[in-house]
């Protein structure tokens, strides 16, 4: 049974509930077949995506609003739009602006809570699982977390390593359910990222020792953990796709 839109949220503001309710529309109706076109923006950038179940396919991007127009909220794009269309926008920058430090923190705390892998997930449950506390804004690994990636490489994010999670999209923190995925994701991701390639002796993160990272090398692993840990196609995929459109304000040049 493909994974459902978690209510991640115990005090969502009325964006968040909006939002939430949104992302539930949209994975029921991939659940039943149909196709869905998502349009992410994001500084005055579009991501136009077809997704179904199987496939997700960039599409080219939709012509801008005439001057007259006004950009459609939540309410009225639901509303007006996605209902006959199964058309659905959504501003990343928005999403970041709205779902606060305080709302992902919640979210961790509620899923670090109840993170035992069930028992039916074995490449989840293969994966590391970080252990973290929390000294706002920032998660801290207070032990080494080592992931053995498919291709032959480990990286390792140290012991006293702080991470915001902001190398991810907040808007991702309500289309994937965060106990589904764990910290291991984006730690990992932020790693890489934060270090701008970087990521190299003396420190001792990566072996064998002296590789280099592309941008596209961390967005990889990050599409490796996510399938890893069960997340359905379309949303990984989706996930993955918006990262490498729009991280690049993220990373971190060498």
């Amino acid at each position: 049974m493909p994974d459902m839109v978690h209510v991640q949220f115990t005090h969502a503001n009325s964006y968040l509930t909006e939002l939430i309710a949104q992302f539930a529309t949209i994975e029921e109706q991939i659940t039943q077949g149909k196709t869905v076109t998502l349009n992410l923006n994001d500084g005055g950038r579009t991501l136009a995506l077809l997704v179904s179940r199987e496939k997700v396919i960039e599409r080219p991007v939709p012509a801008a609003p005439s001057s007259t127009g006004h950009s459609p909220s939540l309410s009225d794009n639901k509303t007006l739009v996605a209902t006959m269309t199964n058309t659905y926008s959504f501003d990343l920058g928005e999403a970041d602006r709205n779902i606060s430090a305080a709302d992902v923190q919640g979210q961790v705390r509620r899923a670090i809570a109840r993170s035992t892998p069930p028992a039916a997930a074995p490449l989840r449950s293969a994966l590391p699982q970080p252990a973290v506390t929390y000294e706002e804004p920032d998660w801290i690994l207070l032990e080494d977390c080592r992931y053995a990636a498919l291709d032959g490489w480990s990286i390792t994010a140290k012991r006293g390593f702080r991470s915001d999670l902001a190398s991810i999209p907040r808007l991702f923190w309500v289309i994937i359910a965060f106990h589904d995925l764990s910290l291991i994701g984006p730690i990992m991701h932020d790693v890489i990222y934060r270090c701008g390639g970087l990521v190299v002796l003396p420190h001792g993160e990566v072996e064998p020792a002296g590789r280099r990272f592309e941008r596209k090398d961390a967005d990889d692993l990050f599409l490796e953990l996510m399938t890893r840990s069960n997340i359905s196609y379309w949303k990984r995929n989706v996930a993955y796709l918006a990262v490498r459109a729009f991280g690049q304000s993220s990373w971190r040049e060498g």
